[in-house]
């Protein structure tokens, strides 16, 4: 019986965005998305290859739904450019609307094919949005496939890890706010 609610936790399970634990837990999100590439940045971690904002940003919209991962992950990137001038002013146009679709997909289809799915499908959507947004604002010089390769190859370890564990992370903390 456990092991079966854990499950339903893991794939399909939100929680309420409106109560007063529901408000804190989403305030720690914006706080440790904040945290985690601050200490990233500071180890001399490559953002490619961590994607440090990912992280809660997937987490608020598997955790608490579309509206909280698209507002955690449109507001994530411009508050942390306001304390600490990262990600550069140049980059915010495209990582606003990749960081907002990330949270808002992967809360949306949560409910309707599972965790680790909707993760998949909205780390795709979020990465080909900022791709074409690359492209209409003229950046891209380079053939499609050599962007591709030289932007999400080296992040592939942190997807993996991504779906992989936040699917299970986020079903563990709806269990435990819940009981």
């Amino acid at each position: 019986m456990v092991a079966t609610g854990l499950l339903n936790d893991v794939a399909y399970e939100q929680l309420s965005i409106r109560s007063k634990k529901a408000i804190l837990g989403q305030i720690l999100f914006l706080t440790f998305a904040l945290v985690i590439p601050t200490i990233t940045h500071r180890l001399g971690l490559n953002y490619l290859v961590a994607q440090p904002m990912h992280w809660m940003i997937l987490f608020a919209g598997l955790t608490y739904g579309p509206i909280s991962g698209l507002i955690i992950g449109a507001l994530i990137p411009v508050v942390s450019f306001l304390i600490s001038g990262m990600p550069m002013a140049m980059n915010l146009p495209l990582m606003i609307p990749e960081l907002a679709i990330y949270g808002f997909i992967a809360g949306l289809l949560k409910q309707k094919i599972t965790a680790f799915g909707a993760l998949a499908v909205s780390l795709i959507a979020g990465r080909v949005v900022y791709f074409l947004l690359f492209a209409i604002i003229g950046r891209l010089n380079v053939s499609a496939f050599e962007y591709i390769q030289m932007t999400w190859m080296p992040g592939l370890a942190a997807v993996i890890l991504q779906i992989a564990l936040l699917p299970i992370l986020t079903g563990l903390y709806i269990k435990w706010i819940r009981d």
